[in-house]
């Protein structure tokens, strides 16, 4: 069993997130398969497989990345116990618009899933359904029609246009309605 807080351990899977990310900014995940990235990343395919089982692992790993500073929908709409701007945190429609070094990740067609499955697993959902009074899968429902939209509006030709700020307004402004709709249930 390798020691996986070993620095060079560490190191490694840089290296191979960071081939996979420059990949991705060139062809979709489907087209990428594990010698390649080995090459890219200068690993052996051994070496490749002691840190991940498959090409998906990489990417999901890339996706919690992408994910880990984002600030979750219920903090965002949640303006009785938390202030509705976090300049250091961006929000998801940000995130996604501007992709930055995890743009490949993020435009791929599997990132919006694979995105959803993590959010699935974490204390955000049962926040937001806390939040919300809806039962678990009510406010996974919820969650991802709102994300859904966000994502689509970002990953949309208006998501580069001048009036950004007003667009992302008025999206702001329709799902804190939704959300306030759900409260008066």
């Amino acid at each position: 069993m390798p020691n996986t807080t070993d620095k060079r351990f560490k190191k490694c899977e840089e290296r191979i997130q960071s081939a996979l990310t420059k990949l991705l900014a060139s062809k979709p995940l489907t087209d990428i398969g594990v010698s390649e990235l080995s090459r890219e990343a200068d690993v052996s395919r051994a070496t490749f497989y002691a840190h991940y089982e498959n090409v998906g692992d990489v990417y999901d790993q890339l996706v919690q990345k992408a994910m880990t500073d984002v600030q979750p929908l219920s903090e965002r709409f949640a303006c009785d116990r938390y202030s509705c701007d976090s300049p250091d945190r961006p929000t998801y429609c940000e995130r996604i618009r501007s992709g930055g070094d995890l743009s490949g990740v993020i435009k791929d067609p599997r990132f919006f899933t694979a995105m959803m499955d993590i959010g699935r697993d974490t204390a955000v959902l049962s926040d937001y359904a806390a939040r919300t009074g809806l039962s678990k899968d009510l406010a996974e429902v919820v969650m991802l029609f709102q994300m859904s939209g966000c994502h689509a509006v970002a990953t949309s030709k208006f998501a580069q246009r001048g009036d950004w700020p007003q667009i992302r307004e008025l999206i702001d402004q329709f799902i804190e309605g939704g959300m306030s709709a759900i409260r008066k249930r």
